[in-house]
């Protein structure tokens, strides 16, 4: 059996989308960047990609991202 993505992380993908920002969603939710970021880890941990680039000054979607945006 598969494990299927929570639909509460992919809300949460798509909002660091949407806001460029893994610290921007955070404040959204009253939550720590260190939550938002581990949430997002399991959730390429379960479909077994790697979803967004990451540097000091960017985020982005990879192409992978991008499908699972699309889905």
């Amino acid at each position: 059996m598969h494990n299927l993505p929570a639909l509460s992380d992919l809300r949460l993908f798509c909002a660091v989308l949407r806001r460029g920002s893994l610290a921007a969603v955070a404040i959204e939710l009253g939550a720590s960047p260190s939550f938002v970021s581990k949430r997002i880890a399991v959730l390429e941990g379960v479909l077994g990609a790697r979803l967004l680039h990451r540097t000091t000054r960017r985020l982005s979607a990879t192409e992978e991202g991008e499908a699972v945006r699309r889905w």
